[in-house]
This record gives structure tokens, C-alpha cells and sequence, in this order.
């Protein structure tokens, strides 16, 4: 009888089910240290075509489908046996189980999600810096994916356009006392004809949307966030505003691990959105897209900039959800969201889309600096996680490589070791996982060497930038601008931006 009551009770949920007397009832209850959790939840039938949860949040962008439920749903099947599988964020291993659903019959799976390893107990603690999602599913999302900060971009603008709602006045929300998220954040993508896109986080005031292709120069909008007591994260290092914006000290972190990258493959397309263009058969494939994109970082450093790794996954636009890229930062307090930024801007972080990297010099997290005045040394420790295998990890110093590891395919690396820093300069870990149908990998912001207070200049990076900059202001034309006045505007942002880095490599 009360499976007869039950039934019907479901029925009355989900009444086009009701019409269909051959369905069944299938349970599904996420646990995760035994107590009742969120997650997102993937349910495939016997042909491996998956299946959405009506009731429960849905995301299905290309190849990505998936339910967000918390704790349980139920869902109303026709007969047959199907694959249901939970995962939780990079920091919980993913749990599967089958079940065979039986007309007028409800069947119950459980799925345990457990904890792979606390980021958060060793003082690191997450977040996504590019976000596209709705603000009212947030807080399930977040806890879901046991992501710490989520700045969500409310207002996306273009070339004369203008996404999302009307800019709030509320700034932050918390969900509980571990995750948070915000909602003052702008970008500005301006693709093809355009320089990239730039995220404006924590801005306090809408930016003006009235803009052409080229003009304002992204620089004017970083400087307005700036002014109003924002964050400036370049997106990813292959846009061409990215010398430019840096030469004017306006960029605090780059994306070097971005929404390029997907859970089932690598958006190889890059130039015809507008980016720069890639030089040399090495960055062609998969791997050498990551490998691209971790060079252009290393170039940027090499011209003695001071810049923090971030991560963001573009999920509402990309087929990723929030937090399969993400941002580890070693917060020096407790933790806030305005600690977790502080703390981002200092450079004590980790980017990631797999690989759970820690890596600490004489005991400090990345961002730490140091005077270099003759040779010395110094103890590294380095401590990687992975859900699956690890394949290498690297030890780079001033853009190559000094140390590599194979992990061997285990699912944990460490080691302590001792290095002696015989010049100034900087130095970062990157770890991978092997190379399937996408790439996963982690890289740390820098530890800094110092002479004088200031990091080595690389005369050759810093002509490149130069040289790459004369070019991109040769290729602007004045139709290009709304007017003569603002070529003229743009034509001294270019010049300027290039007799820095000839400053530079003097």
C-alpha cells in the first residue's frame, strides 16, 4: 500500500510520466562522509544516452549533460537497466553504480561521494574567476562542487552589446561559512576584429556599454575597475590586449589554465576568435595548446612582471561546469572573500583543471619573494593528488625546465628536495595527467628570486613584446575607430605600450 500511495504521489509530480503506466521510480540518494550531500549527477540508459532529471537543476551543452541534485531525486523511467554516477569537484572521487527499473516499482540507488583529499585543511581554498551561470542556481552549484568563491559575471558586453541582468547592488552572498558568491563582475569580450576579453571583478559601478570594436582600448576599462577598487584578470594569455595591459601595470592574474579547455576535449580554435597567432608546429594538438598557453606566461614573467596564475571555466558558455577550472589560493588569513582576492593579487596560488597541486619553498606557498645576492639554497616540497593517474611533474626556473618526475601513473606524488638558486629570478611546478581526450594539468604562481627588489628582465621577451605591439598598432587603420580623435588616442596607448618594453630590454 504504500508503495501504491508513493506511486501515485509521483505520478502527481511528474504527470506526463503518469500517462505512461510502464514507467518506474528510480531514487537517487548522494551521500558524502556518510552524510546527506549535493552533487552533480550523471544518468545514462542502456544505449549510453544520457538523461536529464526533470525538477533538478540540468545543464547540456554539446557533449557535457548533466543534473545537479541535493541529497536525492527521483526520476521517472521507462524500464531498463541504467549507469547513474555522481562526482563533487576535482577534491571527491566520483562514485557509479547501476540499477534495473521495473514498470509500477521504485528502485533506490546510493551513491557515496567520498573525499579524495581537503584542500581547505591544508589552507588552500577555491574558486572560479569566469562564471556565466544563472545567480538563483549559485548556491546549489557551489555546494555541489565544493568551490569556496564564485564571482559570477552578471553583465557580459560586446561590441555594442550587452548581456545579463541590470547591475546589482548586492555584492556578495553566502551560502554558508566555506562558500561564497558575488555578483558586481563585468566582462568585456570583444572577439575577431577586437583584442580578447577581460574580466572586471568586484567592480562596484556598470562600466559604460557604449563601445566599438577597438575603441575604448581595454586599458580604460581595467583602469576604471582598478579606480573603483576591482580586480583585473587578463582571461587567458593568448589575447592581444595582454602586452598591452600589462605594460600599463593593470592586469593582477591571467588565466593560464582557461575555458579552452573542456571535460571531453580542447577548443583548438583560438586565431579565429581573435587571438594571437601561434608560432611553431610545438602548440599545434592538444598538448601543445597547454603548452602554448604556459609559455605566453612565461614570457610575461620573463619581462620581470610579478603575475598571478588564476583559472575559469566559462560554464554557461562552455561545456564545463563551475569549478572544473579553478584557482587555489594559500589564504595568510582567515578565510573571507576578500582575504581569498588579497591573497589571489599576492600571488599564493594555483591554477588547475585536474591535478591537485601543493607546492611550498622553505616552507612558504607560492607569491613568497626573496633577495637573491649569490647562490643558495633552498627546499622545495611538493605534494600532487589526482582522481585518476599523475604523469609528470615539472620544476621550471626562469621558463625551463630544471627537474622532471614521472608520477608513474599513481595517483599521488611527493617529494622534498633541495635546490640551489645560482641566479635571480623566478621559479614554478606544472604537473600533468596524461594526455586522453583532453588535458589536464596544474601550475603554481611563481616563487620569487630578487635583485634589488626587482626580477632579471629576458632582453629577448621583452623585444618580442615590443616588436608584437608595433605590429598590432600598424594594423589598426582609422575607419577601424569611431573617430579621428580616438585613433589618435589609441595610436599613443600602442606607443606607449611598446616604449615600455623597449625600456625594458634597454
Amino acid at each position: 500500500m504504500l508503495l501504491r500511495w508513493r506511486l501515485l504521489a509521483l505520478a502527481a509530480m511528474f504527470p506526463a510520466a503518469a500517462q505512461q503506466p510502464s514507467t518506474g521510480a528510480l531514487d537517487i540518494y548522494i551521500t558524502s562522509g556518510g552524510k546527506p550531500a549535493a552533487a552533480r549527477v550523471y544518468v545514462w540508459d542502456a544505449n549510453g544516452r544520457p538523461l536529464l532529471i526533470p525538477g533538478a537543476v540540468t545543464y547540456s551543452l554539446r557533449e557535457e549533460s548533466h543534473s545537479v541534485i541535493d541529497q536525492m531525486a527521483t526520476a521517472m523511467l521507462p524500464p531498463g537497466k541504467y549507469r547513474v554516477r555522481a562526482e563533487k569537484g576535482m577534491e571527491f572521487q566520483a562514485a557509479e553504480k547501476t540499477a534495473a527499473v521495473t514498470p509500477g516499482e521504485a528502485a533506490r540507488i546510493d551513491l557515496e561521494v567520498s573525499r579524495l583529499y581537503n584542500m581547505n585543511g591544508q589552507g588552500w581554498y577555491s574558486g572560479d574567476l569566469h562564471i556565466h551561470r544563472s545567480p538563483e542556481d549559485m548556491p546549489l552549484l557551489l555546494r555541489a562542487e565544493d568551490l569556496n568563491v564564485a564571482p559570477v559575471i552578471t553583465r557580459h558586453l560586446g561590441s555594442g552589446t550587452e548581456e545579463g541582468p541590470p547591475f546589482t547592488e548586492t555584492p556578495l552572498r553566502s551560502v554558508d561559512q566555506n562558500h561564497i558568491v558575488s555578483f558586481q563582475n563585468q566582462e568585456v569580450e570583444r572577439l575577431g576584429k577586437g583584442h580578447g576579453a577581460i574580466l572586471l571583478l568586484n567592480t562596484r559601478r556598470a562600466i559604460d556599454s557604449n563601445m566599438a570594436p577597438l575603441f575604448p582600448p581595454d586599458r580604460d576599462f581595467a583602469r576604471e575597475a582598478r579606480a573603483q577598487g576591482g580586480f583585473v584578470d587578463a582571461e587567458k594569455p593568448i589575447w592581444k590586449n595582454v602586452p598591452v595591459n600589462l605594460a600599463f601595470g593593470l592586469v593582477d592574474s591571467v588565466g593560464v589554465v582557461n575555458n579552452h579547455f573542456h571535460p571531453h576535449g580542447v577548443l583548438l580554435e583560438a586565431e579565429k576568435y581573435g587571438s594571437m597567432e601561434r608560432e611553431g608546429a610545438i602548440y599545434k594538438g592538444a598538448a601543445g595548446f597547454a603548452q602554448w598557453m604556459i609559455d605566453l606566461y612565461y614570457s610575461f614573467l620573463n619581462c620581470g612582471f610579478r603575475l598571478a596564475v588564476s583559472a575559469g571555466s566559462a560554464s554557461g558558455i562552455m561545456p564545463s561546469w563551475p569549478g572544473y577550472e579553478r584557482t587555489y589560493v594559500h589564504l595568510s588569513g582567515p578565510f573571507s572573500y576578500e582575504q581569498w582576492f588579497r591573497d589571489l593579487q599576492a600571488g599564493r596560488s594555483i591554477a588547475t583543471n585536474g591535478p591537485l597541486l601543493e607546492v611550498y619553498m622553505n616552507g612558504q606557498p607560492p607569491g613568497a619573494a626573496v633577495d637573491w645576492e649569490a647562490p643558495a639554497g633552498v627546499t622545495l616540497a611538493i605534494d600532487a593528488h589526482a582522481q585518476e593517474r599523475l604523469d609528470r611533474v615539472e620544476i621550471v626556473y626562469n621558463g625551463e625546465v630544471i627537474r622532471s618526475f614521472s608520477a608513474g601513473g599513481n595517483t599521488v606524488f611527493r617529494t622534498a628536495l633541495n635546490l640551489t638558486i645560482t641566479e635571480p629570478g623566478w621559479l614554478a611546478v606544472r604537473c600533468f595527467e596524461p594526455v586522453r581526450e583532453t588535458v589536464r594539468y596544474a601550475h603554481t604562481s611563481p616563487f620569487y628570486f630578487l635583485r634589488e627588489g626587482k626580477l632579471p628582465v629576458k632582453r629577448p621577451a621583452a623585444l618580442r613584446w615590443a616588436e608584437y605591439i608595433r605590429r598590432l598598432a600598424a594594423s589598426a587603420r582609422p575607419a577601424d575607430y569611431p573617430s579621428a580623435a580616438a585613433y589618435e588616442m589609441a595610436r599613443s596607448a600602442f606607443q606607449d605600450a611598446e616604449a615600455f618594453y623597449r625600456r625594458l630590454a634597454e
